[in-house]
């Protein structure tokens, strides 16, 4: 029996339950969107404070309002658990779990590989499952359909449809969100699709078909990676232009200047986030399989890895213009996210320069009023400080390694001895600033 109808016929009368499995900066947000439109969502997590938080309408993403959270839970159109059995429950599964890489730099598929056993072992007959995780081409086909099949003894077609779906999350933007984002969607069967498109519809406003998932796939790796390429070439750039006494900054604003055939793209101190630094290893896992070298690829990705280090490098001859050296100076990151006025600091250059900086003796403070705790790549940890006047005298250096807009830069022009700007927040050049 196909049960393609029995599908329709409740999302066409907004019955369907939807399940979303991962409740961060992706997951929540689409859950809320699904809620606010009637439609009754669970969230699973494995993290029982996330749950917890969920289910008393305490909100831990920026940017969802906290009344919308507390509305829908109050309504009981949102609730969590950590109960996966509930999986039965739910006639669509969005998976939404993070794909990180290992300590070799290759694909960690172990979140997709849990949900898709959890799905498998409690899902009924005539579910959708959509992933929207970011990863590298044919997971859809070739990786979760197989786990899918073998857990549940159900047949792709018959007795349920996959689908990929990229998630176009951009923290912190204030003019695009998961509802005004146009969202790809690929599925391997033209019911799958007819499906996720009737679907999708509740939750966002305009949905383009593609025809198989790994295209959905790649469109996902073609986007991240052409900003990679692209932030990296201006990166690599930079380093050069410092060289030749060159202010980047001001390349860039007179090549803008060109009404066609060029997109600005500024340096910084490396990418972060969890999609731009980590797709192109992705992609170089699957393009392996084919024997395909993916050299320019390749080469931005390791530029923007290196980029730590080279800052740590403009940090260390900053002071030692100052006749001081790295080790025995304080130092002050200002900002740890990965970008200006967000929460998140996932992938994060400044804690890899943090790291160096420790590593060679320098005592490292930090101040983001985003974020009041971090933890850097190898295991140290540190509190954000409150910042006055008296505490930036007392550094030897200041690195400007986020630009939130928070920041009073009044503040730190005046009382600043030495400033390392990696982020074009002093416009005007003076003896104690030393840019990117």
């Amino acid at each position: 029996m196909n049960n393609i109808q029995p599908i329709l016929q409740k999302i066409d009368s907004n019955k369907e339950i939807v399940g979303i499995i991962g409740l961060g900066y992706v997951g929540l947000p689409l859950a809320v969107n699904f809620a606010e439109a009637g439609i009754k969502v669970i969230g699973f997590d494995k993290n029982p404070d996330k749950v917890d938080k969920i289910n008393h309408g305490t909100n831990y993403i920026k940017d969802i309002r906290d009344a919308v959270l507390r509305e829908v839970v109050d309504n009981i159109t949102l609730s969590a658990t950590t109960d996966f059995s509930r999986i039965k429950e739910c006639d669509a599964l969005l998976i939404c779990v993070p794909t990180p890489l290992d300590k070799f730099r290759k694909p960690d598929m172990s979140y997709i590989e849990s949900a898709c056993i959890d799905i498998g072992r409690y899902m009924k007959p005539g579910t959708f499952i959509s992933l929207e995780s970011t990863t590298y081409p044919t997971t859809t086909e070739d990786f979760m359909l197989p786990i899918i099949e073998r857990e549940s003894n159900f047949k792709h077609g018959k007795d349920f449809w996959l689908a990929y779906s990229p998630e176009r999350v951009d923290p912190g933007n204030k003019n695009f969100h998961t509802r005004n984002t146009p969202k790809v969607l690929g599925a391997m069967t033209n019911e799958g699709l007819e499906i996720g498109q009737a679907l999708y519809t509740k939750a966002i406003d305009h949905i383009h078909p593609v025809s198989s998932p790994r295209v959905a796939e790649m469109v996902k790796i073609l986007e991240n990676t052409y900003r990679l390429v692209n932030i990296s070439l201006i990166n690599e750039l930079a380093l050069l232009a410092g060289k030749m006494d060159i202010n980047i900054w001001e390349v860039i604003e007179a090549a803008k200047t060109k009404p066609f055939g060029f997109q600005a793209f500024y340096p910084g101190p490396g990418i972060g986030g969890h999609c731009i630094p980590l797709d192109p290893f992705y992609l170089e896992h699957i393009a392996k399989k084919y024997d395909f070298d993916l050299s320019m690829i390749h080469a931005a990705g390791h530029i923007n890895m290196r980029m730590p280090h080279y800052m740590y490098i403009k940090i260390a001859t900053a002071l030692n213009q100052h006749k001081k050296a790295v080790n025995g100076s304080n130092i002050l990151f200002m900002g740890v996210a990965y970008k200006p006025n967000i929460d998140d600091e996932r992938e994060s250059p400044a804690l890899e320069i943090m790291d160096i900086v420790a590593h060679k003796r320098g005592t490292v403070y930090y101040y983001d009023p985003y974020i009041n705790n971090v933890k850097t790549p190898n295991g140290l940890s540190f509190k954000s400080i409150a910042l006055t006047d008296d505490f930036i005298q007392q550094m030897d250096c200041i690195v400007l390694t986020t630009n939130h807009e928070i920041f009073d830069m009044k503040q730190v022009k005046e009382n600043a001895p030495l400033i390392v700007d990696m982020r074009n927040m002093i416009k005007e050049s003076n003896e104690k600033t030393y840019k990117l």
